[in-house]
């Protein structure tokens, strides 16, 4: 199935509604987890383009599909988001999601390098709380699990710039792009350390 993108195609379409509707009752109850929580910007939900899901569908490790079911291990088919204003709140609202939702895995992206500066952020992958699941568990095309990030209003603005100015890990830039590119996760960085420093705890 990996290797055929008319089907992947013909299978993403006939559940993009199932898709759809799951992410909003998944933005709804992450709305409801986090409504009494200070400093919480806005939650979000999409579902992941057609072209984007092809795209990943299709991608090779060493001549061999990388995804064998995509439906099923594609991770971020279902994304959620939650932007808060500081760093100091991405912690307070990471363990109040883990009350809520089965966590698969997790991890914190930062630069290794001090010298760099780059996109940052918090993703966890959660299974779908079953209420919701169970509505749907007899389709083998739809994911067990969701992408949930955790970001702060300046690494969301990174990201949402990066990504709709099309640069991607390994996209070839110029020199002065580069250092723009640099120059504005700099920045970005240096305002959200700072908010944080200021920042009052429960203010």
């Amino acid at each position: 199935m990996a290797n055929n993108p008319d089907k992947l195609l013909a299978d993403f379409l006939s559940v993009k509604e199932v898709l759809t509707t799951i992410a909003i009752r998944i933005e709804d109850n992450l709305q409801e987890i986090v409504r009494d929580l200070k400093h919480v910007d806005r939650v979000q939900s999409r579902i992941k383009e057609e072209g984007s899901f092809l795209k990943k569908a299709l991608k090779k490790e060493k001549d061999k599909w990388k995804y064998k079911v995509p439906f099923k291990e594609i991770q971020d088919l279902i994304g959620a988001r939650i932007v808060v204003y500081y760093k100091n709140d991405v912690e307070v609202v990471k363990e109040e999601i883990k009350r809520f939702f089965n966590l698969v895995e997790h991890k914190t992206f930062v630069q290794d390098d001090v010298a760099k500066f780059g996109y940052e952020g918090f993703h966890m992958i959660c299974f779908i709380p079953s209420p919701i699941y169970s509505d749907h568990k007899a389709n083998s095309l739809i994911p067990d699990f969701f992408e949930l990030q955790i970001k702060t209003l300046y690494q969301h603005a990174w990201s949402q710039a990066n990504h709709g100015l099309g640069y991607k890990p390994g996209a070839e830039l110029t020199y002065d792009e580069e250092r723009k590119l640099a120059f504005i996760a700099a920045q970005s960085w240096g305002a959200d350390s700072i908010l944080s420093e200021l920042d009052v705890p429960n203010k």
